[in-house]
């Protein structure tokens, strides 16, 4: 995917990303493997803690600061050997706090799936969130 195949991978970030420690209470998550945002620092560190395990691993292309107000992350991976790209984008407010994240994974098919394994680790909870397995199934055989 030539976005992040286009640049040098950075060095291991050698824990969680700074904004994680400084979420708001009332932060927003908004993503492309969503169905809608979730809101609330609890609900947003409980998915996050699931999906950080579907990653093979993190190859960071940049992590840091994007202005005054933002941090941003580029990184590949996989998730059961299916090549996925992400970038987040954290806006922090006038206290210093994450109010509002947006992760978008691409391409398609890898956020679909990811969807689906965030619903089958999740799904008693924050199922509703969530591409169903047996909803991946149906647009992989729709193809």
């Amino acid at each position: 995917m030539k976005f992040n195949d286009t640049a040098p991978v950075t060095a291991p970030a050698g824990g969680p990303p700074p904004w994680l420690e400084k979420l708001a209470e009332d932060a927003t998550l908004e993503a492309t493997v969503l169905k809608y945002p979730v809101v609330g620092r609890e609900n947003i560190r409980a998915l996050l803690s699931h999906a950080i395990r579907l990653y093979e691993f993190q190859d960071f292309t940049y992590k840091g600061d994007f202005g005054d107000q933002f941090f941003m992350e580029s990184y590949r991976s996989s998730i059961r050997g299916v090549p996925i790209e992400c970038l987040v984008v954290v806006h922090m407010n006038a206290l210093g706090e994450a109010d509002s994240l947006v992760i978008n994974h691409r391409p398609l098919d890898a956020a679909l799936l990811f969807s689906a394994l965030m619903w089958e680790a999740v799904g008693d909870r924050f199922g509703d969130l969530y591409v169903t397995i047996p909803q991946l199934a149906a647009m992989e055989e729709a193809k």
